[in-house]
């Protein structure tokens, strides 16, 4: 059986078997800058073009690196990086949500200028086949003492695997119907819901109205678009005051709310407790913030 071409935008050097020779790993065990990037699903960064400069956590250790073509950036579920895009650099990006596999192609043309290009493309239903057990093997290996060995090899047949899928995909879900745009559209809030981000703006960056995205959540999610927004973001305060010591000025700047009271009134409105109470419930006293004597 003749194998599918692969589609024009599909990056022509990782049609090479051998381009990932090195992957580096993020982790989550310190506090996660403003702005980071952080989901609840893993995901897996490549250079393609240029220097892909980034500050994430390795080995216990917050530092910086200038990440070259040839290597990749993989961040299991919750863990975190910071691209500085500083430099001229293309960067392919692949997100493994529950329900979607999502893709982008983002270019940043001008040193030291925010302005930043993306081609994206994505494939709305659950993963099946191998894609799911090379991921689960990659998690469970960046825990063993050198993963090294083995996780270069496995981000290669995830990277094949990924290929194929996109090949093999229908041309409708290709095009994007309804209900895979409105699961694009969740993807992208779940990738920045830090960031003052409004539904006239997010709008605009899928070229549609205001209107017709309130429509797309009322028919597709049940909710309204600040609704989902807001169950996004008390979903990863919860993580971040089970998981870390930062203040709740610092946890409400990291998941787009405006101040702590206004943090702490949706909390307590959404779970019936506030978020003090769900700390000391869900922590241990090594990880609550020191209170004043």
């Amino acid at each position: 059986m003749q194998t599918p071409a692969a589609p024009d935008w599909w990056p022509k050097c990782l049609q090479n078997r051998d381009f990932v020779r090195e992957v580096l790993v993020c982790g989550r065990q310190l506090h996660p800058p403003a702005f980071s990037h952080v989901v609840t699903f893993p995901r897996l960064e490549i250079p393609l073009v240029g220097c892909y400069e980034n500050q994430f956590e390795r080995d216990g250790v917050i530092t910086t690196l200038d990440i070259q073509p040839g290597a990749a950036l993989f961040a299991p579920p919750n863990c975190w990086n910071s691209p500085t895009w500083r430099l001229r650099v293309e960067v392919m990006s692949i997100l493994f949500g529950k329900r979607q596999l999502g893709i982008s192609v983002v270019s940043a043309r001008k040193p030291g200028s925010p302005e930043l290009k993306a081609s994206k493309f994505s494939i709305s239903h659950p993963l099946n086949g191998p894609i799911p057990h090379i991921l689960e093997a990659m998690l469970e290996l960046q825990q063993t003492p050198n993963p090294q060995s083995a996780l270069p090899e496995l981000t290669r047949a995830l990277l094949w695997c990924v290929k194929q899928l996109v090949e093999e995909a229908p041309a409708e879900a290709q095009e994007g119907r309804s209900q895979n745009f409105f699961e694009r559209i969740c993807v992208y809030l779940q990738s920045h819901y830090q960031n003052d981000i409004t539904r006239d703006s997010v709008a605009q960056q899928f070229s549609v109205t205001p209107s017709h995205l309130s429509r797309l959540f009322h028919n597709h999610g049940h909710m309204t678009f600040i609704n989902y927004l807001t169950h996004v973001r008390i979903a990863r305060s919860k993580f971040m005051l089970g998981n870390y010591s930062l203040k709740l000025e610092e946890i409400a700047a990291r998941c787009g709310f405006r101040d702590a009271p206004y943090f702490c009134r949706v909390f307590k409105r959404l779970t019936k407790t506030t978020p003090a109470e769900y700390r000391a419930r869900s922590t241990p006293p090594e990880v609550r913030p020191a209170t004043k004597r």
